[in-house]
């Protein structure tokens, strides 16, 4: 029983994981397709002729306004890197005095700050917006990356982490003299490591895939990130849907994110271990 338990339970698994895979191998193969050869029927899963000028084409064409897919990308990769790292270090300052530090009123308002996680994002949208724009932020890419830097989420994930560091360190860095500053440049963020790396890595997929948000703040096609130049790549150059080529730029787009992840996936896989109390 416990066989046959283990092998439909495989089976699902196996049909879940060809079930998520497919719409990837689709858009692979579409990407390398001639035009014609994209929306055949049954669908030819080998391009009959191979195209890898299709990513060229995608990449480099400008087909927006005089700006091409690149400029999108390059947007992107600023504001996702830009946000992971003010994220890292706003957010393990802000979760370490949460987390180390005893004053009035310290659980209320961490609960405060959290709830606020539990908000819709379509209603902030507007007071948001307002603030954005009282700034002077509006059709700036720093318009997507100070509302991120330090979120209610990021601020709990810090300080989940730092509970699992041990406070006789920082007692003992005090009594050699050390201020709270120097505490927590060389002693407590140099052991959070792994716990920097995940949420380095969660920030930086959460505003890679944004989409509603720039929509609503950015005008300028010379501004927009690549969740943007994709769905204008799907009106194509002459109204015209040009599927080999948006297939082809979807594909580039998941090759930051997917490197980014495959570089650090060890600490990342560390630091969700000790979120989760797996491993100390």
């Amino acid at each position: 029983m416990d066989r046959f338990a283990r092998i439909f339970k495989y089976l699902v698994l196996t049909l879940y994981c060809l079930f998520s895979v497919i719409p990837f191998i689709w858009m692979l193969s579409a990407s390398f397709k001639r035009p014609d050869d994209v929306l055949t029927v049954p669908i030819q899963w080998i391009p009959p002729v191979w195209q890898p000028k299709n990513y060229l084409q995608a990449l480099f064409e400008p087909r927006f306004a005089g700006y091409s897919i690149s400029t999108f990308m390059i947007n992107s990769i600023i504001v996702a890197l830009m946000t992971s790292l003010l994220s890292m270090g706003l957010s393990t300052f802000v979760g370490y005095g949460f987390a180390k530090f005893k004053f009035r009123g310290r659980d209320v308002l961490l609960w405060g700050i959290l709830s606020t996680t539990l908000l819709p994002f379509s209603s902030v949208i507007i007071p948001l917006y307002l603030i954005v724009r009282m700034l002077g932020l509006l059709d700036n890419l720093w318009a997507l990356i100070i509302p991120f830097a330090l979120t209610g989420q990021s601020i709990f994930l810090a300080r989940q982490f730092i509970l699992t560091l041990p406070s006789e360190l920082i007692d003992a860095a005090r009594v050699d003299g050390a201020g709270e500053l120097q505490i927590f440049v060389r002693v407590v963020f140099p052991l959070l490591g792994p716990a920097i790396v995940t949420l380095g890595l969660m920030t930086f997929l959460f505003s890679w895939n944004q989409f509603l948000w720039p929509l609503v703040v950015l005008s300028s096609q010379k501004v927009f990130t690549l969740p943007l130049g994709l769905s204008l790549m799907g009106l194509g150059s002459t109204f015209l849907v040009d599927y080999h080529l948006w297939m082809a730029a979807a594909t580039l787009a998941v090759l930051p994110p997917l490197v980014f992840f495959l570089i650090l996936e060890r600490p990342y896989l560390r630091g969700l271990e000790t979120l989760s109390g797996l491993k100390e």
